[in-house]
């Protein structure tokens, strides 16, 4: 999954208002076959990059792991559904690093994936893929960081509040201190 964070980096600042996500895809043998990091809007998902990848190297993905940033989408909007395609392609295993919030998707790529019978594992490290999507992940659920920002009060008194919400969500610090500001700790 680490790889595939790093993937995704190589995207960010240049997908638009998709998130930026990253895709790594490893044969039955262990071995690395694709990588494919999300392009600009209208473009090519991680997944599909990654899948292209392979198969221009000529290698199988039937059966194989692929790790992805974020749980594959599961509408076909300006690009197909990428959970669809990798149901195609005969992936065997998806790992995923966090459940995509999007309210299209939502837990349905991971059951498109799960109803045509590829194993799917997710929240393999939430954390560093949630601090990396953390702006995106903010415009979709923008209550969770001060859900969070409760539980860490409560937890460790309002220090260190305004730093979690900026590192984790990318929260501006004004908005941070404010959030801050009116927890109960």
């Amino acid at each position: 999954m680490r790889a595939a964070i790093a993937e995704a980096e190589r995207a960010r600042g240049s997908t638009g208002d998709n998130p930026w996500v990253g895709c790594v895809i490893v044969d039955q043998g262990g071995v690395v076959v694709g990588r494919g990091y999300t392009r600009g809007p209208g473009e090519d998902h991680a997944e599909i990059v990654a899948l292209r990848e392979a198969r221009a190297q000529g290698r199988s993905v039937a059966g194989a792991t692929m790790y992805s940033t974020l749980e594959p989408c599961s509408f076909h909007g300006r690009t197909p559904a990428c959970s669809r395609v990798i149901v195609e392609n005969g992936i065997g295993l998806v790992v995923v690093g966090m459940h995509d919030p999007h309210p299209r998707v939502d837990g349905e790529g991971a059951r498109i994936l799960r109803d045509a019978g590829v194993e799917v594992l997710e929240g393999v490290c939430e954390r560093e893929v949630r601090r990396q999507l953390g702006r995106w992940v903010f415009t979709y659920h923008p209550h969770e960081p001060l859900r969070r920002a409760r539980a860490f009060a409560s937890e460790h008194g309002r220090e260190g509040v305004v730093a979690m919400l900026v590192e984790t969500y990318a929260v501006g610090a004004e908005d941070a201190e404010r959030i801050a500001a009116g927890l109960d700790a």
